[in-house]
């Protein structure tokens, strides 16, 4: 039989092994919680740009709109307006081409740094979160 000071070392052996698996585990945590934040933000700005543009805003309103709703995310931020024609054709300019009856395309393209050193890891210094929003132009 084992003595108490044996079973306490071979806990902390235990502990020391356990704890590196543990930290990985809550720093993945956190930062893949912390994009999926930002990926939602991210959506949502798209959807008010697209409102914005469907609702006869210029080209920069419609990224000015976006960039306003994302003031607080540090990163490389990229917005895109584009469109379709009623007929269904791409338009070659928003501001120029955008008819009723259209489609308003707004893309928002970030780069998310990650916040803790699990994130660079496994996937790089930043991820790219991208998404697409489009609305009929009335």
């Amino acid at each position: 039989m084992r003595n108490a000071s044996e079973q306490r070392g071979a806990a902390a052996v235990e502990f020391a092994l356990l704890v590196p698996f543990l930290c990985l585990l809550l720093f993945g945590v956190v930062d893949f919680g912390y994009m999926l934040n930002r990926d939602t933000m991210i959506n949502n700005a798209a959807r008010e740009g697209a409102r914005t543009a469907s609702a006869g805003g210029s080209s920069a309103e419609t990224v000015q709109t976006v960039k306003d709703y994302l003031t607080a995310m540090p990163g490389t931020l990229t917005v895109t307006v584009t469109c379709t024609k009623p007929a269904g054709t791409a338009c070659a300019s928003y501001d120029t081409d955008a008819a009723s009856g259209g489609v308003a395309i707004v893309k928002v393209t970030y780069l998310h740094p990650w916040i803790t050193p699990v994130g660079p890891t496994f996937g790089g210094k930043t991820i790219s979160l991208v998404k697409t929003s489009r609305m009929r132009i009335e």
